[in-house]
């Protein structure tokens, strides 16, 4: 079960410490994260896919990696209270090279893409956290 409530105030949290919100633009960036899970070595997103979703990590630990035909190479770890995903499939909205994989058992909240760029092109303030991801 996704602690909604609790991922909320981490998320609040981790936006205050990037960029602080006005609290209407709080509100409605607020509004946009919805709760999922992965369990442990699921694949969230793999290869070929383009990543739709902006996560929040709310628990668990995840890894972006690329696997060749010889060798694999992990490019990063997510964990909480960060943001997550494939990330240059997620704001070029092309298919992904990597896949996002849940090492443990993880919880997040997430947002499309369709609903992070709305929210840019209403508020200024959440168009400066985003400029932060890139």
């Amino acid at each position: 079960m996704v602690d909604v409530p609790g991922s909320i105030l981490l998320l609040r949290k981790l936006t205050d410490s990037i960029y602080p919100l006005p609290e209407k633009d709080w509100i409605l960036f607020a509004s946009a994260w919805k709760p999922c899970k992965a369990n442990r070595k699921e694949i969230i997103t793999a290869p070929g896919n383009i990543e739709k979703f902006l996560y929040f990590v709310a628990d668990g630990v995840q890894r972006v990696f690329y696997q060749g035909e010889e060798h694999e190479a992990t490019l990063v770890f997510t964990y909480a209270p960060s943001f997550g995903g494939v990330l240059d499939s997620f704001l070029l909205q092309q298919p992904s090279k990597y896949f996002y994989e849940a090492l443990t058992p993880s919880t997040f909240l997430r947002a499309t893409a369709q609903e992070v760029q709305q929210l840019m092109n209403e508020s200024q303030a959440i168009q400066k956290i985003s400029a932060r991801w890139r």
